[in-house]
């Protein structure tokens, strides 16, 4: 047992909070492991690899679900199966990456039409806005 870490250390090396941790543990991101006589959880370098390669997927955008997949495919399978389901997790994600960027553009434009059209107009400043013969932008 002199190899296992306790939370906390696992934590560190994982970069992680261990409620993550945790967390990762009750949806089936890591397995449940091993316990000390006090109870405490107790971590491998597996597991910590484990952890790291979660962790890398979550900040590439990866939902669970795919994560949970692709951290069996790396420990249970190939690497020849591992890496062709992160290269289709990874087109993928760049397909969404690249949706959003073309909707974020959209709005860009949208949101600076509406600004010049603001700042075009001359405004009577008197009225409600729903009355205002003069303002458009509710209809438009």
């Amino acid at each position: 047992m002199g190899d296992l870490l306790t939370i906390g250390k696992a934590a560190e090396q994982a970069g992680l909070p261990p409620k993550t941790i945790r967390y990762y543990q009750e949806v089936g991101l890591l397995p449940d492991g091993q316990r000390n006589e006090a109870g405490y959880r107790l971590f491998s370098a597996a597991d910590i690899r484990r952890l790291r390669l979660v962790r890398r997927a979550k900040i590439l955008g990866l939902p669970l679900r795919e994560i949970k997949d692709l951290a069996s495919l790396a420990f249970d399978e190939s690497c020849g199966a591992f890496e062709q389901r992160l290269d289709e997790l990874i087109a993928a994600r760049l397909a969404d990456v690249e949706r959003t960027i073309s909707e974020l553009l959209d709005l860009q434009q949208e949101l600076l039409g509406l600004q010049e059209t603001l700042q075009s107009r001359s405004s009577c400043g008197a009225c409600r806005a729903d009355e205002c013969e003069a303002c458009h932008l509710i209809d438009d």
